[in-house]
């Protein structure tokens, strides 16, 4: 069976969990509301997903999100999607940012992991990585049994200018996950120029959305009729995001 939008027909996608989105109504920089919650998912059915694991953002001062806030958020969406009638699959977790309140939040058991419990999605700031990155890696899985996934490492400028930082977080115990809108080429050519790198090395272990609003479904409609779209399904047996979570 073939996925089709408006112009041209969509090839059947070779994974349908997308582990990475802001689809939560109202508590980050993603879905401002439960209808544009419904668009956004309606979206991404049509694309060929499946399953969605969402991900808000949980920031200290900028999205302070708590346990309680996300899961008030998540059943909002969950509810409004069931009323929508799209049979959509969720979990939730978080895209949690490496910074003092994650740190508050771990010794304190608030952290959710993806669901499994095998996983956590984390993220760097913009302008620089976290201090101590490598022993927070060791930390998460030795401490904790996770394994830290890396949220669009090709974003960061920092290790754009310094692929040899991939490397290193990857030798260290970091799986990367890269966004579909910088291999479509959304952002910029430089982000685009990293997640093709890190395709090409073999660093990628899973491929999310980041999906926030509807323009990012437009952007992943074209990337997956365009022929660039070849060179992730190349990579498909290092793809792990239909086997490395519990639904």
């Amino acid at each position: 069976m073939l996925f089709f939008n408006k112009s041209k027909s969509l090839p059947r996608l070779f994974y349908t969990t997308d582990l990475h989105s802001h689809v939560c109504p109202g508590i980050d920089d993603g879905s401002p509301n439960r209808e544009r919650s419904v668009i956004l998912v309606r979206g991404m059915w049509e694309l060929g997903f499946r399953r969605m694991i969402v991900t808000p953002h949980v920031t200290d001062e900028i999205f302070p999100n708590t346990p309680d806030i996300l899961s008030s958020s998540y059943y909002r969406l969950t509810d409004a999607v069931e009323a929508a009638g799209i049979p959509m699959e969720f979990k939730y977790s978080a895209e949690f940012r490496m910074d003092d309140l994650f740190n508050d939040l771990l010794r304190a058991n608030l952290v959710r992991p993806l669901p499994g419990g095998k996983y956590i999605l984390v993220e760097c700031g913009w302008l620089q990585p976290p201090l101590y990155l490598s022993e927070l890696i060791y930390t998460l899985r030795n401490d904790y049994g996770w394994i830290p996934i890396l949220a669009h490492p090709e974003r960061y400028p920092y290790y754009q200018r310094n692929t040899d930082r991939y490397l290193q977080l990857h030798e260290a115990g970091m799986l990367f996950q890269v966004n579909l809108l910088s291999l479509a080429g959304h952002y910029d050519s430089a982000c685009k120029k990293a997640a093709e790198w890190l395709l090409e090395n073999n660093l990628v272990s899973f491929v999310g959305s980041d999906l926030h609003r509807s323009s990012h479904l437009d952007s992943i409609r074209r990337y997956l009729t365009s022929r660039d779209y070849r060179k992730l399904e190349d990579k498909a047996d290092l793809i792990l995001n239909d086997t490395a979570f519990e639904f």
